[in-house]
């Protein structure tokens, strides 16, 4: 295990080299000037020239990748042109609503997607099948953000049960915390519900049909203990992938849920830093996420193994 953990680990240095060097170039192709937009419509030439002086931009594109990259290598991201602050202390003040939206929409999504693709597969074909399935499709095929409004609009303005926006820090009450918390976690696990569900129910149904499930149940052992023991035990592998795929998109994929709710995570830190032009906080969000997807993938890999010792790398 730990060999493995070690080879997977040497394997991220070219990855997250290759997601830099991209991230880089990507912004420095972008059209226009990020000097000109800091410096608003009626700066001069000087005040222009000064701001390109301090974000680096007077010197060579080569120059700037090596210094960059010398400075990545120390842990320095480098400080924002708008704030100076340093850009991880930017993502860290803003990790807390982040990992906070992601963690309970990823818990939502588990403890209800499995027990319903589970269900699913276990009365195929029937009321509860079909009924499930028609929902999967449904949640699936509305945009996160309509259904957002529409919570909003149910749950905040007509029956004014909970807020309508922002985010309380754990810090300052359970209540609070959980009630701001409630209907963008909805919002972000609705499509995550509907994907994994599916995913369940097609791995679920493949296992049912295996011969040692028959046997299982020529043997007089309970239906609970075959659906939990002997079929999701053996259909794990492509849910756990499909639920690690669903947590990096969920951690990175924010940014609309943030926007609607008005939550100040590390999506809208993002979204403000393009608009603004802010090359070094663009630069490094968008590494700390790649490394989080890098990291989850990693995990997957150890439960693969954990999961069916069969399987080695």
């Amino acid at each position: 295990m730990l060999e493995i953990v070690i080879k997977r680990l040497i394997s991220t240095i070219p990855v997250m080299l290759t997601v830099a060097t991209l991230v880089f170039l990507l912004l420095r192709l972008a059209p226009g000037d990020p000097a000109r937009v800091i410096a608003g419509d009626m700066a001069s030439e000087d005040t222009i020239t000064q701001i390109r002086g301090e974000m680096g931009l007077d010197q060579s594109v080569g120059t700037q990748y090596v210094r960059w990259l010398a400075a990545l290598a120390q842990g320095d991201l480098g400080h924002s042109v708008l704030s100076k602050q340093p850009v991880s202390t930017l993502i860290a003040a803003r990790l807390g609503p982040t990992f906070s939206l992601a963690g309970g929409a990823i818990l939502l999504t588990i403890a209800l997607a499995i027990p319903l693709g589970v269900l699913a597969a276990w009365r195929h074909r029937r009321l509860a099948d079909r009924g499930i399935m028609a929902g999967a499709v449904l949640a699936f095929s509305v945009p996160a953000f309509v259904v957002g409004y529409l919570l909003i609009l149910v749950f905040s303005v007509k029956l004014n049960w909970l807020p309508v926006q922002g985010y309380t820090p754990l810090a300052e009450g359970v209540g609070e915390y959980l009630s701001h918390l409630v209907l963008p976690v909805i919002t972000l696990a609705t499509i995550f519900v509907a994907l994994i569900t599916r995913i369940t129910r097609a791995s679920v149904l493949d296992v049912l049909g295996e011969d040692f499930v028959r046997t299982a149940r020529a043997k007089g052992v309970t239906e609970r203990f075959v659906l939990f023991r002997h079929a999701l035990r053996n259909a794990a592998i492509p849910i756990v992938t499909v639920v690690g795929v669903a947590l990096t998109t969920l951690i990175s994929g924010v940014v609309v849920t943030e926007t609607v709710f008005n939550i100040s995570g590390v999506g809208r830190l993002i979204v403000d830093a393009v608009l603004s032009r802010d090359y070094p906080v663009v630069q490094g969000t968008i590494l700390f996420f790649s490394f989080l997807y890098v990291f989850i993938n990693l995990l997957i890999d150890i439960a693969y193994v954990v999961l069916d010792p069969r399987i080695r790398y």
